[in-house]
Order: C-alpha cells, then structure tokens, then sequence
C-alpha cells in the first residue's frame, strides 16, 4: 500500500476505499492530496483483485476543491494554475478510465474541484443531509476539471447552464431528481449503502466491468447507430481470446458451475 498522507486506502473483499481524511479543511485538495489520490489510483489499477473503488470523506465535506494555499500561490502563478488544472482534469478523467466501477460516497459539502471529481465517478450514492455545488461562479471563477463537458450529459443543456451560472448549492434530493446522483440514504447509512452496493459488484468480473465502461465511454455524444461500431469492436476483442473471461462466463453457464474469473 502507498504512504498516504491526505486520506486512507483499504482493499477486503475485493473492495477498495479511499477516504479523504482532512475534515478540518473540509477535505480540501493539496498538492498533497493530488498525489495521494493519484498513488491510491496506481494501487487500485495494479491490484488485479480490486473490483470496485469506494471514494469518500469524512466530517463536514466530501471535498470542497482547492486548498486555499495552493489557490494563493496558483493566482500569484499562472504556470502553476496551468499544472494544477492539467492535474485535476487527468485525475477526473483517470477515475472514468479506471477499470473498476468507482461509486462516490457524498458524504457532505462537496463543490469546485469536489464536485468535479464526483461527476467523473460511475456511481454516486448521497447523504440526504449533503449538499453539492459547482460553486465557482460566486468567485467569479470558472471550472477546470472537465465538468463543463460531464454536467450538460447528465442534467441536459438548460439545467447544467443555471447550475453553473448561479453556482447554487443543490440538495441531495434534487442531485438525484437530476440522474447527478444514483440515491440519498441517511447520512448514517452512508457507509453501508456503498458497501452493499459494492457488494454487488464485486462479485463481477474486472475485465467484463472494464469493458463496459468503454463501451460506455465510446458512446458518448453518438448516435444509436454509430455507437454499435466501438460497442462491437469492444465486444469482438473481449469475447475472443480463449481465456478472457467472456469464455470463462459461458462456459461456466454451460456447465452450470460459478464462473472462475482471472
């Protein structure tokens, strides 16, 4: 396991998760926590046993974003606000290309780079007492870690423009009316919600799981018909070898035993 400094990583039961662990910060994000977050993903794509990645917070905040000293020395650098940006959108797009279901656990306030980074998990589960928002446009900022493209998929053109033009705070109930958030359970039963939920994954195999979410990733933007290509072509190269687990699968069912997976 890595040296984390700025959160926890456990793996049992072919679960890994991740808690950000500065609550007197709300969670806020260092170069530090940039880090850790980046070797927590390392150990996770290493770990062939690893199904599914739980990310969350503790106290107050999932994540509010940015730490303010790193923001002091970013407006004083534009070079380092040029680094800090590159690091935040590869890491939300690393969560999509992780080849486990990632379900965030919003525990709490989670805004700015916060909530840009639970926008690029699979699936996310809310506290009801937990609020969300963009955020950036009450300092007269604007995002930087690709939620401009993630958010309209998701709430549709209209609704992603008013969340980002007010900045408002949402509530849990109305993240999940709005499909950003899968279900808002009491607070108390956070913890439990996203172990039964990773239950239920972790019992999949990796290879099947990290197929579909490219097939998923694929698809975006395109029409039924142009997405049946790379849907296809994922399909052909998974099922083919002879021991991918696409074969094991089948002949599993065939021989009605539970699959063996790699």
């Amino acid at each position: 396991m890595p040296a984390l400094e700025t959160m926890t990583l456990e793996v049992a039961g072919r679960v890994a998760r991740v808690a950000f662990t500065r609550p007197d910060s709300l969670n806020s994000l260092t170069h530090r926590a940039l880090d850790d977050l980046e070797a927590a993903l390392d150990a996770v794509e290493a770990d062939p046993e690893v199904r599914v990645l739980i990310i969350g917070g503790t106290g107050r905040a999932f994540s509010v974003g940015l730490d303010l000293a790193l923001l002091d020395e970013a407006f004083a650098d534009a070079a380092v606000w040029e680094r800090v940006a590159n690091r935040l959108a590869a890491l939300t797009l690393r969560l999509e290309r992780l080849p486990v279901p990632v379900i965030a656990a919003v525990n709490g306030l989670a805004r700015a780079g916060g909530f840009e980074l639970l926008l690029a998990c699979d699936l996310v589960l809310i506290a009801d007492s937990a609020r969300i928002a963009d955020a950036h446009a009450e300092f007269g900022v604007v995002p930087a870690g690709g939620s401009t493209a993630r958010l309209p998929r998701i709430v549709g053109r209209q609704r992603a423009r008013e969340i980002f033009l007010t900045g408002r705070w949402i509530p849990a109930a109305e993240a999940v009316e709005l499909g950003i958030a899968l279900r808002a359970v009491p607070a108390g039963e956070l913890a439990a919600a996203a172990d039964e939920l990773a239950a239920a994954l972790a019992g999949r195999s990796r290879d099947c799981m990290a197929a579909m979410k490219r097939q998923l990733a694929a698809a975006e933007g395109l029409s039924a018909a142009e997405a049946v290509v790379p849907e296809i072509e994922e399909f052909v190269a998974y099922v083919t070898p002879p021991d991918s687990d696409g074969q094991e699968g089948f002949r599993a069912y065939r021989e009605n035993r539970p699959p063996r997976w790699a």
